[in-house]
C-alpha cells in the first residue's frame, strides 16, 4: 500500500516496478508526487522543491475554486481521439509501414481529410494532385504524418464559442504549434530520439492553460470572475496553476509518462523525477521561449534565448537559436492554414 506524502490517502497504482521515476497524482489532494523504485517497492513522495498545494490554494481563494472545479473541467473538455494513441505507438515501431499507417487514419475522417490537404499544400505539393491518403503518406512521410495527426487531434480542443477569449485560445493554439515544431527542430539538431514525442510533447505543455480559459470562458463559478477583470491576477493565476492542472488533464487522457513530465516541470525543471527526463523537458522548455520570442506567445515577453539555462544545458549556440527562429511563420503557415486555429 502506497500512501500520499500529503495527506495519507491510499494512491491507486498500477505500477509494481519502475525502471524510472515518473511523476503521478493524488486525486484527493491534488497534489503531483513522484513514484520511484526503491529495493524492489515503489514509493510515493513530493517533487523537489513543492509544497503542499493546499497551502497555496487556500479555503475561498480563486485556486481553491480552480481545484475544486478541475474534475468537471476536465470531463468536459473533448478527449483526444483514439487515433492520437494508435499513431503514437505505430510511430514507434521502426516496422510500420505507410500503408499501416494509412489504413488507420482513413478511420478518422476529419484527420484524413486534414492529411491529405497537407500534402497538397504550397509546401508539400508536388507535380500532380494527390486523391488518395496512401500516396499523401507517402509524399509527406511517417513524421510529418504522426505531427499532422497529433496537431489536428489537439486543435479540436482549442474549440471555443467564447468572444471574449477565443483570441487568447488562438494565441495559445499558435503558440503550442510553435513549441512543437521548434521542439522536433532542436531533437534533430541535437540527435534526439524520438521526433514525434518532442513535437507532441510541445503540443500540450501548456494545455493548463487552456484548462483555465474553458473555465472561466463557461463561467463554471462566479467566485472565478475576477479572473477576466484584472490582466495582472489572469497571470498570476496562470502562472501558478497551470502546470498542476495541465498535468492532471494530460493524466486523464492517459498519454505516456513523458508527457505529463514535461507539462509540469518545463517552468520549474528542478522538479524533474530523474535526470533522464532533463533533455525532453529542456528541448520543450526551450521551444517554448523560441516561439514567445518570435511572437507565437500569448503576451509579449523580453527573452533572452542565448542566457535561458536550457540553451545552457543542451549547449546551442546564438547561431543555432537564430537558425532555429528562420522563417518560423512560414513553416507554421501550412498547419495553422490547414487545421485552422481553432
Amino acid at each position: 500500500m502506497i500512501l500520499c506524502p500529503f495527506c495519507s490517502e491510499t494512491l491507486e497504482l498500477s505500477q509494481k516496478s519502475l525502471d524510472v521515476a515518473i511523476l503521478t497524482a493524488c486525486n484527493k489532494c491534488m497534489n503531483i508526487l513522484v513514484l520511484k523504485s526503491e529495493e524492489n517497492n515503489v514509493v510515493a513522495y513530493a517533487p523537489k522543491g513543492i509544497q503542499d498545494i493546499r497551502q497555496i490554494a487556500r479555503d475561498g481563494s480563486i485556486g481553491a475554486e480552480l481545484l475544486r472545479l478541475l474534475p468537471e473541467a476536465v470531463q468536459e473538455l473533448p478527449v483526444l481521439p483514439e487515433i492520437v494513441h494508435r499513431v503514437m505507438q505505430l510511430g514507434r515501431d521502426p516496422e510500420t509501414s505507410m500503408r499501416e499507417m494509412a489504413k488507420v487514419i482513413k478511420e478518422d475522417q476529419v484527420v484524413a481529410l486534414k492529411v491529405l490537404q497537407l500534402a497538397n499544400s504550397a509546401v508539400y505539393r508536388g507535380l500532380t494532385e494527390v486523391k488518395d491518403l496512401d500516396a499523401a503518406c507517402t509524399r509527406l512521410g511517417m513524421k510529418t504524418i504522426s505531427n499532422a495527426v497529433f496537431a489536428v487531434a489537439t486543435g479540436q480542443v482549442y474549440n471555443t464559442p467564447s468572444l471574449k477569449y477565443g483570441e487568447s485560445v488562438r494565441g495559445l493554439w499558435r503558440h503550442a504549434l510553435a513549441t512543437s515544431h521548434c521542439a522536433s527542430e532542436i531533437g534533430a539538431i541535437l540527435a534526439q530520439g524520438k521526433p514525434d514525442t518532442l513535437f507532441a510533447a510541445g503540443l500540450v505543455h501548456d494545455i493548463g492553460k487552456l484548462l483555465i480559459l474553458h473555465v472561466l470562458s463557461n463561467e463554471m463559478s462566479a467566485a472565478i470572475k475576477p479572473l477576466g477583470e484584472s490582466d495582472e491576477l489572469f497571470k498570476e493565476v496562470m502562472d501558478a496553476y497551470h502546470s498542476l492542472l495541465g498535468f492532471h488533464l494530460v493524466r486523464h487522457w492517459e498519454l505516456p509518462a513523458e508527457f505529463g513530465i514535461v507539462t509540469f516541470c518545463h517552468e520549474q525543471i528542478e522538479t524533474v523525477p530523474d535526470d533522464s527526463w532533463a533533455p525532453l523537458v529542456h528541448i520543450v522548455a526551450l521551444s517554448s521561449a523560441i516561439a514567445d520570442a518570435s511572437g507565437f506567445g500569448v503576451c509579449e515577453r523580453d527573452i533572452s534565448l542565448l542566457s535561458h539555462p536550457s540553451s545552457k544545458f543542451l549547449n546551442l549556440n546564438d547561431v543555432k537559436l537564430a537558425a532555429l527562429r528562420v522563417d518560423l511563420e512560414d513553416k507554421l503557415a501550412p498547419l495553422i492554414e490547414i487545421i485552422g486555429s481553432s
